[in-house]
This record gives C-alpha cells, sequence and structure tokens, in this order.
C-alpha cells in the first residue's frame, strides 16, 4: 500500500505535468458527438467518450483526467477529478487531509484541520453493467457542465467538493454493447441478444467483485478508493427492468447489516430525501424509495465502500432497450417487489408515473438531477460530512480497541499457505492494516509463531475487516403469506470459511511483536529434504500444486498417485529441474526431496486429458467465472459452442467437458430467432444430447456444475434425483449461503481436500443417489448431518443434512460428474477449487489406461 506522502506525491506530478490550461475551447458532447446525449438510437463507444473527456481535460482547468490502467481488454480505465482551479492545482493537499480524516491517527500536533479546509470528495462510477447504457452519456454531460457553466449552483459545487467521475466502470463492455447494439438496429432483436457477457469473464458479475478483487477492473477503483482518495461520498449509477418505478433512489430495504455505522445509513436517508425533493421540484413522475434492494450483503460498489465509512448510495432507472425507446400503457406498470407492492400511490411513491413513452434521454434526465443533488448537499453539509467520515473512522478504531474480537490472526502454517497469503492480500488491497509478528507469540491461549499476520481490529475499517472474517447470521424474513422474502444477492460471504483458510478470531487483549506490511508477499514455492533427490514429493493440498503438476505433465513428467497418502511423487531428473527453474518462484507449491520413490510400487499414473469448456451464445455469468479460475491457475482449455459439440465427435478434441451451472432449458433451446441473429439461435437441441452421450460412452469425462445437472440427470436417465426439485420454498430456502460438507472416503474425486469442508450454496443441489451394475455411482461428499449451514441463512436443513452433493456416474467407458454446489462461484470459494481441476485428471494403471 502506498504511504500517504507517495499517494500525494503522485498527484502532484500528474497535476504538475497535465494540468491544462483555462479559456481553450470547450465542445458540448452533442458537438462532439454529433447528437445529443440520450437521443434515441445512439449509443457512444468507448474511444468516443475516451476522446471527450480527454479534450475536456485539455480545455478546462476545472478538469483533470487521469488514467487509472488498463482494464482487462486493454482500454484506458478513466477518472475524471472536477474541482474549482485553485483545488485543481493543489490535489495533493487535499488528498492528504482526505487521508488524515479517513485515518484519524495520522493527524500529528502540526496538522492542519483536516474538517476546516478539506472539501467532500464524492465518487460517481457509472455503467458497471454496460446494458444500463445512460449513465456514461450522462457523464459526459454532467462533465461538460461544471467544466462550462457558471451559475452559483455550480459554482458552489466546485467550490466545495471534489468530484472523481469514473464514466465507466467497465469500459470493455461500452464498446461491446454499443457495436452489438449498431448491428441489431432495425431487426426484431433491437437492443437485445448481445452473444457474450459484456465482462469478459463476469458479464453482471462485475458488481459482485468488490470484496473479491478478481477483476482488473475492481482492483483499479478499489486502489482509487482506499489507498489513494478515501472519499467521502460514492454515487453508483444504475439501470432496473422497465416495467416498474421510473427510478429508485435511497434509503433501502430490510435488513441491514450490523457492520454499517448509524451514520452511514441515516446519511443514505439524507441524501435519498434530496434526490426525491429534487426530482420532484424538476417534475419527475414515479420515483421510489424504501423498496427492493437492502443494505444487507458485501461485494457491490455500495456495499463494500460503506464498510469503509465511506457513504455510498445507488440509483436504479428503468431501462429502455439499449438505446431504443419502449411505450408502455398504464396497465402494463407493475410493482411486486419487497416494499413495492402494485405501482399505485404510496408514502414510498408519491407519483407514480402514467405511462407513454420512455427514452434513453428520459434516464440521462433523471440521473443528472440525482449526481448533480447528491454534489449540492455535499457542498451544502460539508462539515456534516467530513466530520462524520473522522468520527466513524475514530469510533471503529475505538471499538476495536475496547470490544472483542481484538484482531484476526492467520497462520502461515496451513494446508494452503498460498491461499491464506491470498486472503490476507486481498484484505489489505482493500485498505485493512496487516501487521506480521516478529517474534513468537500468544493469543487466546494458543502459540503462534514469528510470521503470522495479526490484522488488528482497531482500525477505520474495522467494519469491513470484521464483516470478512465473521459468520452471517441473515436474519429469518418472512413475507405475510410465509414465504421466505428473498435477499437482494446473496446472505453468508464469510472469506475464511470459503477460501479454506484457518483464521482465529482473538477475543482477549493480546501482546505481540510485529510491523506493518506495505503489501502482501505472495508465499514462495520451496524444496526441502534430500539434498540430491532421486524423486521429489508433493502434498497436493495446495491449489498451487495444480500449477506444477501441469506444468510437469505437459514436459511429460510421469507422476505417480500414493493413494494410502494422497501425495504425488516423480523424479527428480532434468526434465523435472527445468520445470521448476521456472515455475516454483511464480508458485508456493512446497516439495519434499527423496532419496527413493516415496509412492509405492504399483501406484497409478496421474493424467490430464484436453479439457472443454461450454459457451453458450445466450451469455452464462458462471461460464465466464469459470475460465476466470482455469486461466489463474494455468489449466489449458478451449471453449466449445453449440455447433461444435451438436457436429459430434468430440473424443477426437477433448476428454472433459465442463458445462457450467445453466438452466436445463436454457442449455436445450438457447436464444429464439425473436432474440438474437440467426447464428446465435438455439441451443444444444436433440443433436448435441446425443453427441454429449457418445461422447461419455466413448470415455469422456462431463463435469456438470449445479444447475446444469439437472439437465445431465434428465437427459442421460442418470440414477440420481435432485431432492430439492419442486420443494417449495416454505419448507426449504439458502440463498446464497455457506454450507458444511463432509467427504465419504477417499477418491480421486476428492483428492486433497479435508475431511471436512466448507461450500457456496445459492439456490444449489442436493442429490439421492441410487445407481446399479450398469451406471454405477460414486459419492464424493455429503452436505453434513447436522450443523450443516455455517454462514448466511438456511430453512429446513434436515431437507439436504446427509445428501449427497458430489456425486460421479459411470456410462460406458467414461462418467458424468454432479456438483450440486458451485465450485467456483464468483471465483471466490479457493477452499472448493480443487474439487473442479480433481474432475480434469484420471488415475491410470502404469501398464496401461485403466481409469479408476
Amino acid at each position: 500500500m502506498p504511504t500517504s506522502r507517495q499517494a500525494a506525491f503522485v498527484w502532484l506530478l500528474f497535476v504538475g505535468f497535465v494540468l491544462p490550461c483555462a479559456g481553450a475551447d470547450l465542445p458540448s458532447p452533442e458537438a462532439h458527438l454529433g447528437y445529443r446525449p440520450g437521443a434515441d438510437f445512439q449509443l457512444a463507444a468507448w474511444p468516443n467518450v475516451v476522446d471527450y473527456f480527454r479534450k475536456v481535460d485539455d480545455a478546462s482547468d476545472r478538469v483533470l483526467v487521469r488514467n487509472l490502467g488498463e482494464t482487462t481488454e486493454g482500454r484506458p480505465y478513466l477518472v475524471a477529478v472536477v474541482s474549482a482551479p485553485e483545488t485543481i492545482k493543489d490535489l495533493g493537499k487535499f488528498q492528504q487531509l482526505q487521508r488524515q480524516l479517513s485515518h484519524p491517527g495520522l493527524a500529528t500536533a502540526e496538522s492542519p484541520d483536516p474538517i476546516a479546509e478539506s472539501k467532500p470528495v464524492v465518487v460517481i462510477t457509472c455503467s458497471i453493467h454496460s446494458t444500463e447504457t445512460a449513465s456514461t452519456l450522462m457523464a459526459m454531460e454532467l462533465l461538460h457542465e461544471l467544466a462550462s457553466k457558471n451559475d452559483p449552483a455550480t459554482r458552489a459545487i466546485l467550490d466545495s467538493t471534489i468530484l472523481l467521475l469514473v464514466p465507466s466502470a467497465n469500459p470493455d463492455g461500452v464498446d461491446k454493447v454499443a457495436h452489438w447494439y449498431e448491428r441489431s438496429k432495425g431487426h426484431p432483436w433491437e437492443g437485445s441478444g448481445l452473444p457474450e457477457l459484456y465482462h469478459k469473464y463476469a458479464g453482471h458479475d462485475t458488481n459482485r467483485d468488490w470484496f473479491m478483487l478478481n477483476l482488473k477492473e475492481t482492483r483499479l477503483l478499489t486502489r482509487l478508493l482506499y489507498q489513494e482518495w478515501m472519499p467521502t461520498i460514492l454515487y453508483d449509477v444504475h439501470q432496473m427492468g422497465s416495467r416498474g418505478a421510473r427510478l429508485f433512489v435511497p434509503p433501502f430495504f430490510d435488513p441491514i447489516n450490523p457492520n454499517l455505522d448509524p451514520r452511514i445509513h441515516q446519511s443514505i436517508f439524507m441524501i435519498g430525501a434530496h434526490m426525491a425533493g429534487d426530482l420532484a421540484t424538476a417534475g419527475k413522475q414515479g420515483v421510489l424509495t424504501n423498496a427492493m434492494y437492502d443494505n444487507w450483503w458485501n461485494g457491490g460498489n455500495r456495499t463494500t465502500p460503506q464498510r469503509h465509512n465511506i457513504v455510498a448510495v445507488l440509483t436504479e432507472a428503468a431501462s429502455v432497450r439499449m438505446a431504443s425507446p419502449i411505450f408502455l400503457e398504464k396497465h402494463e406498470l407493475t410493482g411486486g417487489s419487497r416494499g413495492f407492492r402494485d405501482h399505485a400511490p404510496s408514502v414510498n411513491f408519491a407519483d407514480p408515473w402514467p405511462g407513454g413513452w420512455w427514452r434513453l434521454r428520459d434516464i440521462v434526465d433523471y440521473e443528472l438531477i440525482c449526481a448533480r443533488s447528491i454534489l449540492t448537499l455535499a457542498a451544502n453539509s460539508r462539515q456534516m460530512f467530513q466530520t462524520n467520515l473522522r468520527n466513524m473512522a475514530r469510533d471503529a478504531t475505538r471499538k476495536g480497541e475496547n470490544e472483542p474480537p481484538f484482531a484476526w490472526v492467520v497462520s502461515r502454517n496451513q494446508r494452503d499457505p498460498g491461499t491464506a497469503s491470498e486472503l490476507v492480500r486481498i484484505l489489505h488491497d482493500s485498505g485493512i492494516e496487516v501487521r506480521r509478528a516478529t517474534k513468537p507469540f500468544q493469543a487466546d491461549g494458543a502459540a503462534y509463531e514469528a510470521g503470522t499476520w495479526i490484522l488488528p481490529a482497531a482500525q477505520p475499517y474495522r467494519n469491513h475487516l470484521k464483516d470478512m472474517m465473521e459468520r452471517q447470521v441473515y436474519p429469518s424474513r418472512f413475507t405475510a403469506g410465509g414465504v421466505p422474502e428473498t435477499p437482494y444477492d446473496v446472505a453468508g460471504w464469510t472469506l475464511p470459511l470459503q477460501m479454506g483458510v484457518q483464521a482465529s478470531a482473538v477475543g482477549t487483549r493480546f501482546s505481540a511483536e510485529s510491523e506493518p506490511l506495505d503489501r502482501i508477499e505472495p508465499i514462495q514455492g520451496q524444496r526441502s529434504g534430500e539434498n540430491d533427490p532421486k524423486f521429489f514429493a508433493l502434498s497436493h493440498q495446495a491449489n498451487d500444486d495444480f500449477i506444477v503438476v501441469n506444468a510437469l505433465l505437459d514436459a511429460d513428467v510421469a507422476i505417480k498417485v500414493n493413494d494410502a497418502s494422497g501425495l504425488l511423487s516423480f523424479p527428480a531428473d532434468a526434465k523435472t529441474e527445468a520445470v521448476l527453474e521456472r515455475v516454483l518462484p511464480t508458485v508456493s507449491s512446497q516439495l519434499v526431496g527423496h532419496p527413493e520413490d516415496p509412492s509405492p510400487k504399483g501406484s497409478r499414473v496421474l493424467r490430464r486429458g484436453r479439457i472443454g469448456v461450454y459457451q453458450p451464445w445466450n451469455p452464462s455469468m458462471d461460464e465466464g467465472w469459470t475460465r476466470l479460475v482455469l486461466e489463474k491457475f494455468r489449466i489449458p482449455f478451449v471453449t466449445l459452442h453449440n455447433a461444435e459439440i451438436r457436429a459430434g465427435g468430440l473424443n477426437e478434441r477433448i476428454e472433459t467437458l465442463v458445462i457450467p451451472s445453466i438452466e436445463p432449458r436454457s442449455l436445450t433451446q438457447g436464444y429464439s430467432e425473436d432474440q438474437t441473429e440467426p447464428k446465435y439461435v438455439g441451443g444444444l437441441g436433440t443433436e448435441g444430447v446425443a453427441a454429449l452421450r457418445a461422447f461419455v460412452e466413448a470415455g469422456g469425462t462431463i463435469v456438470c456444475l449445479e444447475n446444469s445437472c439437472d439437465y445431465a440427470i434428465t437427459e442421460f436417465a442418470l440414477p440420481v434425483v435432485n431432492v430439492l426439485k419442486g420443494v417449495k420454498s416454505t419448507r426449504f430456502y439458502a440463498p446464497g449461503s455457506i454450507v458444511r460438507l463432509k467427504r465419504t472416503g477417499h477418491s480421486s474425486l476428492t483428492r486433497g481436500v479435508p475431511a471436512e469442508l466448507s461450500a457456496y450454496f445459492d439456490h444449489s443441489l442436493a442429490f439421492d443417489v441410487s445407481g446399479d451394475v450398469q451406471r454405477p455411482a460414486e459419492v464424493g461428499l455429503r452436505y453434513a448431518d447436522r450443523n450443516v449451514l455455517e454462514s448466511g441463512w438456511l430453512l429446513g436443513p434436515e431437507v439436504i443434512q446427509g445428501k449427497a452433493a458430489l456425486v460421479a456416474v459411470t456410462i460406458g467407458s467414461g462418467r458424468v460428474i454432479l456438483f450440486g454446489f458451485p465450485p467456483q462461484h464468483r471465483g471466490q470459494p479457493h477452499g472448493t477449487f480443487r474439487l473442479l481441476f480433481n474432475s480434469f485428471y484420471r488415475e491410470e494403471d502404469p501398464a496401461g489406461p485403466s481409469p479408476k
């Protein structure tokens, strides 16, 4: 993490060399684009947006545009700093003041009063969801207004705030959607039918990565938020469905998370009321509050900052078809969501929209009013917001000093030390203070070695740390009819449970000699044991071990499996040495040298076949996350589409096919003719089923993740029943929670997995397995037979207790592997990644192929 002096210096250098001259020509967005932002049937591609921001940067002394870095696909990720010219000239000073407010312990007796001299820093982020197209266009108009107008309201914003304007939090998607929309115009599928994820890996889940930091875009903005600027307020601009309210503004719906400071909630109320008032003054109808979107979950671009004492809000505008207007009759307008029963006047929906034409420009207008509203409120209530920012940080630190837990400790001595360091790195990159013990110490009666990571609770971002480390207990909530009330996103996310890392909360005061860490160095791979070994052994319990294994297999190194211990062994020859010299410095794997082969004679040999991942044309976020996880661990694969599978002959191309979590109907039918271009229409169909069956019978492996299991069970007539199929939510309900699994024995399916482990469960599956001589079935994991819930909310645990969670069914010479839970969910549950990886390998007799 950069120090405050380093961060300020970076911005001062940037200002010194890039600050534009005042008085240059300032083009309007309409002059630049050739149409007014929000005009029917018009979307701006990202290069056009970038060009405009740079033109304003060149022409205005109120604006400084910075490229934070490259996106996943290499586009510039921009932020525009907007304020009064004298502020722009001295950004380093204001950045330092903001740091002192957000981290009061950094202030000294000689420091200026940060409340008196600072200005609220407001971040506005646009179009993280790229089909929600209006906000990037709104950002262009907002930038122009603030750079050119001199009315009292605009001057007050410039004089009293600093705006960090992010025209898109997903620039890659802005281009993809704009280009697709141009292709779709004039067709029945106009404004729909995009045949790829609008983020390469995450699609709509770009807004679910804000504590995990898997994506480049998330990491870039996270650095800006918690290491460079520590803002006061964040406004994340969104769109929703078309047939409800015209705009949702805060406050949010229940429940609230206990790790949020009450001042966050009260400030959100204030912002929402100010927005609603300004919208009403402008005659804008259909504004909804206190509905649908709750303030429980962590992981979004408004929810994660709230744990960092940032007053973060969103708005959700009714959508059009990308840029095509829609017409809605009054009777077509509906409610139906939490706090929004119907489209009728109520205390939180005072002035319903009557229907008619709804256009992209309408959304731009609503959002522009909200953006200026939040900036005006920040300017007018500068002292209150800045005082709250400091006091929330100060109170969080004091709570950590006086209330348990006083810290969390993470030992380097883990089954998977690399994943432990990854957990600590994620927290550190999110602004959490991490210390390293310089000597052995004791806490809560347990002994810890030097090098142990200490995460003190006494720090400004205590609420985020606590929310990541503790188990969530979601409050049971039901409708008047007794149906479980669906959370907005998920109910539990405890990071150590998901990642399979042992982390201990310290409930009593303790003392440890330690040092603060500026960055978290990854654990380095090492060799130990015999100095001149003839063989190496790998425990194969760490995820990084798969990187080593794949590199060895690619180099034709023979790897044996010790069935009793789970160890992998391989000769310490020249081929192995060449691989280890290249790979070992990049992983955390721990190798032990042996004078003799530690695997008994006759041990099976590990083989990895060619892997394919099915990618539908109606995009699947689960498919995208699957690719991200495989690439992260350097597992080679090819992508296969409908036509390639329907054509058959799969055994000539691959040995294993992964089918991500996709509903069976979608797998079979895909897009319809009125939804997309003809070449993207359809799914696997009957030809695909026949090709998949032939693939398995001839020795292939199909790995089905979560929802696709129902497809395989039906189409292949597997001796397996999904016990949750058709079960009413009043009997069983588990929205995005963490559950406990038990290993049934030793198997290639569960190689390297502990006897008990945690897994993510998000409307997932559980199985009864019969099996028969012709189709024998192996159960690798079962849901725990008691205390199955570990974090979140689970209604009716007895329905899944003891049921199978991971099953392999043999068909002919191949097998179908069923994951009832998502082992790679959003790239978060590192503790179950290896279960997916295990399915890519065969353990064969050394004399020849004989799959176990």
